[in-house]
Order: structure tokens, then C-alpha cells, then sequence
């Protein structure tokens, strides 16, 4: 075998937040292999994130990962992809069989792969940390040869990296829309939020009302008179954003819903200039803690699961995790009220 850089491919078909984490796995593995990562991913509105990682690696986007292998081209056309790319070192960063049967599909001798299968997460372990240990490890079929990937020991920052072109989208953007600094992000749906049906429904968990949004609004504008609040998320958040600002008194001029302008680029930039962040538990949350943005995240699950989500590595700014205390935890996030949110942000950004 030559001694010729092998390229990684790495799999996840992971949400948005799941690729924020991911980040530093490819960081990592690109440091090792002295080359970019290929990725296999679950969905194309990924790319502008992985281009800002490994912009000059090479991606694969299925369109379903659950359809049967013969009812979907997808994957028919990862398994050709696949078996016509160079062979090199494979991370599976699933926990599933699905990418394992479409590697054996495309010819993948499993002494190229490392799996979640091989090396299951330790008690205790961050949900990170179990990510990189296997991301140092090298597939038997690279172990004692030339092309075995260098040692590193090193955690590499979560942060993609943002082009100047991206940060003068963001600036020309807010200046059009007559934002100034400081600016306060307000992150109040998700996926599960955002689902069909009543989103004040009991199931729905990650729901906080609009009137306590409305209150937290009011209370930082108290704290700092001039600061914008921009209301983020995706264009189907913005009913959200609207019922908020509709409970705001009449003076909403510093109140911007940006839900349906926000692509991820700008999202990243805006984040990285932000003075702060409040958000319920959500991709946006995981980007303003890998941009380095203050973040008070409103979480529901049990404590070491939210540090292993949102504060796995040291970050350029602080995170504060909020939950509803444990006698109250099963009415979910209504249990948190608007003054603790206020007054848990105030000492976040003191």
C-alpha cells in the first residue's frame, strides 16, 4: 500500500445540532489523515455548514434513511458512490444498522470502519468526548502500515468558520432591517414546537408560552434600554414569533422576527456578533454555543444530559442551563417562569 493520504468519510445523519457537535470530529480526523472528510449526512441543508468545516471534502445526502434500500434511489446511489470511491478509513457516527448495511452493500470490508457498535459510550462519558475517542481511533486495516493517521491528542474548537463575505451578509442584512448593537437572540421553537397540531398541546414539552417570551422581552429591554431583540428560527417558527410580538405593548420597534431570514450562514454570523442568547432546546442553541455566543438554553431533560449537549468542551462564552425544578420537571418547560429566566440571564451576561 502507498503512502498516499487516505480520505475519511465520516457518517451522521444527524439535525442541525448533531452537526454542530460534530465538528470537531471532523477537525480532528482531518488532522489525523492530513486531508478534508467525505460525509454522508441525512439532508442537502447541511452543505452550508459542512462547507464552512471541510469545504474542500466531498458530500453524499441521502433523502431517506428508514425507506427499504430497494424503494429508495438515495441510497442506490450512495451504494454506486461508494463503491467508485478510493477506499480509505470509514466513521459511523450512528447507532443504528442502516449505514452499516449500505458500507457492506458497496463492497466495505468492516476492518475499514469504526462504529458506535465497537466502541459504546462509557458511563458517564459527554456525548463529545465519546465522538472523538472513537474519531482517534484507526480502522485494523490501517493499524502498523504507512498509512496509518498520525496521533492527536489535541480537541479541536467546535467553531465553523465564517468567510468575510459571511460576516458582511449579516452586517448588510441588519442594516437594511435597522438593527444596532447590543442585539439579544430569542430562539422559542423547535421541531417538536413546530409539529402539526395545538403547540400548547401536553405532549409537547419544549413548549414555553408566548406571554412568557413576551415578559422575558420586556425584561431584557428593562435590563439594557437599548438593546434589539431578534426573534430566530425557521420559516415555519414564525407564527411563533408573531403571537409573541402580539402580546408585546405598542412600541415593538426593536423587535425584529427574523424567522424566514436566517439561513444558516447568517444565522452562524449573527450569532457570532450577538451579545446574547435565550433559547429553548434546539439546533440554533447548540451554533450559539459553538459561535462563542453567551447562551441561556431552557432544557427539560436530566442535568448531565444537557451539559453533555450544550458545554461538552470549553467555549469562548459562558452557557447556563436552566430546568424546571425536579418536583416540577413533568409539566415540562412551563414550570420555568419568565422571572427566572430573567434574572438566570442577567447574572449569565453580568
Amino acid at each position: 500500500m502507498s503512502g498516499r493520504p487516505l480520505t475519511p468519510l465520516v457518517i451522521r445523519f444527524g439535525a442541525f445540532g448533531d452537526m454542530i457537535l460534530l465538528i470537531p470530529v471532523l477537525k480532528l480526523l482531518e488532522r489525523r489523515y492530513g486531508v478534508p472528510c467525505d460525509v454522508v449526512a441525512s439532508g442537502s441543508w447541511s452543505e452550508p455548514l459542512l462547507q464552512r468545516v471541510a469545504p474542500d471534502g466531498r458530500r453524499f445526502f441521502l433523502t431517506s434513511r428508514r425507506a427499504p434500500y430497494w424503494l429508495n434511489r438515495s441510497q442506490q446511489q450512495l451504494v454506486r458512490w461508494l463503491k467508485q470511491r478510493a477506499i480509505g478509513p470509514v466513521y459511523v457516527f450512528e447507532p443504528d444498522e442502516k449505514p452499516l448495511s449500505l458500507l457492506r452493500r458497496a463492497g466495505v470490508k468492516p476492518d475499514w470502519i469504526c462504529t458506535l457498535r465497537d466502541y459504546p459510550r462509557q458511563s458517564g462519558e459527554h456525548l463529545l468526548a465519546h465522538s472523538l475517542r472513537i474519531a482517534r481511533e484507526t480502522p485494523a486495516a490501517l493499524r502498523g502500515t504507512r498509512n496509518a493517521p498520525i496521533e492527536c491528542a489535541e480537541v479541536p474548537n467546535p467553531r465553523p468558520t465564517l468567510s468575510e463575505q459571511d460576516r458582511r451578509d449579516c452586517a448588510d442584512w441588519l442594516a437594511s432591517r435597522g438593527v444596532m448593537s447590543p442585539i439579544i437572540l430569542l430562539q422559542p421553537g423547535n421541531k417538536k414546537t413546530m409539529k402539526r397540531g395545538d403547540r400548547r398541546r401536553r405532549s409537547n414539552i419544549d413548549y414555553w408560552p408566548e406571554s412568557n417570551w413576551a415578559k422575558v422581552v420586556l425584561g431584557v429591554r428593562q435590563t439594557i434600554p437599548g438593546a434589539h431583540v431578534i426573534i430566530c428560527g425557521t420559516p415555519a417558527e414564525r407564527p411563533i414569533g408573531e403571537d409573541i410580538a402580539a402580546l408585546l405593548p405598542a412600541n415593538r420597534d426593536r423587535v425584529l422576527i427574523a424567522s424566514d431570514e436566517l439561513p444558516i450562514p447568517r444565522l452562524l454570523a449573527l450569532q457570532e456578533r450577538a451579545h446574547s442568547m435565550i433559547s429553548v432546546n434546539t439546533g440554533p442553541a447548540h451554533a450559539a454555543a459553538a459561535m462563542g455566543c453567551p447562551l441561556l438554553v431552557m432544557f427539560t431533560r436530566h442535568a448531565h444530559r444537557a451539559a453533555d449537549l450544550y458545554a461538552p468542551v470549553p467555549t469562548t462564552a459562558p452557557v447556563k442551563i436552566l430546568q424546571p425544578e425536579a418536583a416540577l420537571a413533568g409539566q415540562g418547560l412551563s414550570a420555568i417562569t419568565p422571572e427566572s429566566v430573567i434574572a438566570a440571564w442577567r447574572n449569565l451576561v453580568a
